[in-house]
């Protein structure tokens, strides 16, 4: 009996092992797969990662950047929504008390300013109307990490990643 049910347990944990499938994603602010029109060469990368290491072939005809984005990852984009008209200016980032938001000319319409926390939960939240050139988040009753601040005027969108001291 023991000859039989051995095997069968074998193959049934085989199986239910090969069943499962688990995809590699990065998420990051930037990122892009690209591929030459002639499949000869791709190119795949995310903003802000580290590079450990790069390789050349003896004739120089091959390069090869290694670091933590490995093949086969899927980048995702935190946000895909147009820019704002207007440059902003998010400072000092890294920050420790104070964040100020500075646009380098005056929105039309509602803008919204949404602080997200390090573990994505909305933690601050404000309108203001069109005028106000500069904005500031008070950051000293927050813990040290990565927020996300979105600025959103109509459809438009930008988001900034803020680390707090």
């Amino acid at each position: 009996m023991k000859r039989i049910l051995s095997p069968l347990a074998a193959l049934f944990l085989f199986f239910s092992l090969n069943a499962q499938n688990l995809d590699q994603h990065v998420i990051s602010s930037a990122g892009s797969f690209d591929v030459a029109a002639d499949n000869s060469i791709s190119l795949s990368w995310t903003l802000g990662e580290l590079v450990v290491t790069t390789l050349e072939s003896s004739d120089a005809s091959l390069i090869l950047t290694q670091g933590f984005q490995q093949s086969k990852l899927l980048i995702d984009g935190i946000e895909l929504h147009p820019e704002l008209d207007v440059e902003v200016t998010v400072y000092p980032n890294p920050a420790r008390d104070i964040v100020n938001i500075k646009f380098s000319e005056e929105l039309k319409g509602e803008t919204m300013i949404f602080l997200s926390g390090p573990d994505g939960r909305l933690i601050y939240n404000k309108a203001f109307m069109p005028g106000v050139l500069i904005q500031q988040i008070y950051m000293d009753q927050y813990p040290s990490g990565t927020y996300f601040l979105r600025i959103q005027n109509g459809n438009k969108l930008n988001v900034y990643k803020i680390i707090k001291l």
